[in-house]
């Protein structure tokens, strides 16, 4: 089977020739992408074209916070630190001040370190309430050439933020959750404008494209332990009416166009609110992580959302970058052992590396986690 063919069988529920292994987003056949500028990530790049399934991970164009860019002017200024790195700063004018935000890049990793977040008070959350909206329609044109140049060697995967996605970006990490409890009132209502700017994406790329997977993530910014339950002793509640009541209309809005499968990316998945994610009835759910320290997680999950979900599963990478080979072996197949036994998963590791030099303890583990993976046929025993 090809990979395309053994990922959709998989996700109609079906039983491929063998258990899907996947870097999810590392596409080896992209010569432009942050592994392939690096020749320390040449010999992983040839390991996923050999023995992995490969996600077309693209990010659609969504103008500014999803309104279309003739709405507002947005100034950037480039300050370039050292031969590798440079500090990028954007401004906006609001008709209640300045708003900008400040991070800083590296050729050397994939991550962007913010500095300076668009809000920082609740001054700052005024100002960015104050933005102008102006509906954006996505250009997708370049997917739909990528698709036809990858053919069968990959399925592509569009990840699109919730409201609260979105929202846990805005502020510095962590501080979503202080403002919540300080005001939820004000966070609700960042929300709802989030959602009245995302509805349209969700409409015209639901019913503009077809077997893709819809990436939705976002609901880990407000969940344990992100939500310290020591302070918010009702966190289910707020899950529910600041997560799952925009993400079940969101969610609906997906069903509602071409044949597609929606994905919900949730990390440090939390047992006692899983049921409401299982009520939204996603056609996968990924990361599902066992660690040394948690090792049956997989097998929880698994009993708890049914034979109806696709789990997309595997270990955590700093298990990989640290644990022996031997201990790898061990945990993947427990992994296999726990969520493989009638079809409907993937494996996948928790992320994927994400800075140079590609460690060699690392590229050894996973590289026999991968293995393990594409030798496994279900049911795995």
């Amino acid at each position: 089977m090809t990979a395309r063919q053994r990922l959709l069988s998989v996700l109609r529920g079906q039983i491929p020739d063998r258990v899907p292994v996947s870097l999810c987003k590392i596409n080896p056949y992209d010569p432009k992408s942050f592994w392939a500028q690096h020749k320390s990530f040449h010999s992983l790049l040839e390991k996923a074209k050999e023995s992995c399934d490969t996600f077309l991970h693209y990010r659609p164009p969504t103008g500014f916070f999803f309104s279309s860019p003739n709405a507002i002017e947005v100034t950037e200024e480039k300050i370039c630190d050292s031969p590798g790195s440079e500090t990028i700063t954007l401004r906006v004018r609001t008709e209640k001040g300045l708003l900008e935000r400040t991070a800083r890049t590296s050729r050397h990793s994939i991550e962007r370190w913010v500095l300076k977040p668009w809000i920082n008070s609740f001054a700052d959350l005024d100002k960015f309430l104050s933005l102008p909206f102006s509906p954006f329609v996505p250009d997708i044109s370049d997917l739909k050439e990528k698709e036809r140049e990858y053919g069968e060697l990959t399925l592509s995967l569009l990840p699109i933020p919730t409201p609260v996605g979105v929202a846990g970006t805005l502020f510095a990490p962590g501080e979503l959750s202080q403002f919540l409890l300080q005001n939820p009132k004000k966070i609700e209502a960042l929300l709802d404008k989030l959602f009245e700017r995302l509805v349209p994406t969700y409409q015209y790329l639901s019913q503009n494209l077809m077997n893709v997977v819809f990436r939705v993530r976002g609901s880990e910014y407000l969940t344990p332990p992100t939500l310290p339950p020591g302070y918010f002793p009702n966190y289910r509640d707020i899950f529910n009416r600041f997560v799952v009541r925009y993400d079940t209309l969101l969610i609906n809005l997906l069903r509602q166009g071409n044949f597609n499968f929606i994905c919900y990316h949730w990390h440090d998945i939390v047992p006692d609110l899983l049921p409401m994610v299982v009520k939204m009835a996603p056609d996968i759910l990924e990361p599902v992580i066992n660690t040394f320290d948690v090792p049956t997680m997989v097998e929880s999950v698994k009993e708890a959302v049914g034979s109806e979900i696709t789990l997309m599963a595997g270990l955590s990478l700093e298990d990989i970058d640290f644990r022996s080979i031997h201990e790898i072996e061990t945990m993947t197949k427990s992994v296999l052992q726990q969520g493989a036994k009638n079809g409907r998963f993937i494996l996948i590791p928790s992320d994927v590396p994400s800075a140079v030099p590609f460690q060699p303890q690392t590229k050894e583990n996973l590289f026999r986690f991968i293995d393990i993976g594409a030798e496994s046929f279900y049911p795995f025993t």
